[in-house]
């Protein structure tokens, strides 16, 4: 079923991204189609080469798809111009990544607030107390005056989420935010998710290979070989375990057709 524009927060339509390997193109995200309506927490699930962090750039607008449309919130990103689509990108689109993309010579606090000095806005008192308790939900307050490099991992990817939040964007997408985490602080950032989008009704679109991570969205999206195999919602499973299950059968359905 098609939801109303006005209800989505991300729309990906008949979504496609070819690359040139030697003398052959091969498509690396082949017309997928992706509805996200807003408040909805959906993780993109697939193995090494499926897509998934391609298709979630194309969705960022970090690259650009060979055919096919992304529209976030209504608004068609393909069509903007580079300069365009940076903007709206810092404005309405939250990216996390699994690197943390820190800037090493900024403190914690001025690595939050990076994307709305870029932007021009004035962070008044008004909207750094506001700002700050947020960050103290996320248990950053002790650290917001320290460097990346005296940070764990944890803690810098925490760091990360608020610089995603801090524009109060339309959706958070999230490529692979625990892969350079251990157990802890992995079901740790998973915690925050959750109570983001629970709590505060944030949308979020996550790509992860880790059953333990895609157990905490509500809506799980299958990609082999660039397509769609398949989705499912994660209230049929009790635990990490059957959902894993679940995604190898699907996954497997999809080799033999």
């Amino acid at each position: 079923m098609t939801e109303n524009n006005s209800t989505l927060a991300v729309k990906a339509t008949d979504l496609t991204k070819k690359y040139t390997r030697g003398d052959s193109e091969f498509d690396a995200v082949s017309h997928v189609n992706l509805e996200v309506p807003k408040g909805d927490f959906v993780a993109i699930m697939g193995a090494s080469g499926s897509g998934k962090s391609t298709a979630l750039h194309l969705i960022a607008g970090l690259a650009r798809p060979t055919s096919g449309e992304v529209e976030i919130e209504g608004k068609a990103i393909s069509k903007m111009s580079d300069r365009e689509l940076t903007v709206f990108r810092r404005r309405r689109m939250g990216i996390v990544f699994q690197s943390y993309n820190l800037i090493p010579h900024l403190t914690a606090e001025e690595n939050i607030l990076f994307p709305l000095r870029a932007d021009g806005r004035t962070v008044d008192a008004a909207l750094l107390e506001r700002l700050r308790a947020f960050w103290e939900e996320l248990d950053l307050t002790n650290q917001l005056s320290q460097y990346p490099d005296a940070l764990s991992g944890g803690q810098q990817q925490r760091v990360a989420l608020a610089r995603a939040l801090c524009a109060e964007p339309v959706a958070l997408l999230a490529d692979e935010p625990t892969g350079n985490l251990d157990w802890t602080s992995s079901q740790n950032i998973c915690r925050v998710l959750d109570k983001l989008n629970k709590e505060e009704e944030r949308t979020i679109l996550l790509v992860t290979h880790e059953p333990a991570v895609a157990v905490w969205a509500k809506r799980i999206v299958v990609l082999r070989d660039g397509k769609i195999a398949g989705e499912f919602a994660t209230r049929e499973f009790r635990d990490a375990a059957e959902l894993a299950a679940r995604y190898q059968e699907i996954a497997r359905a999809s080799a033999s057709r």
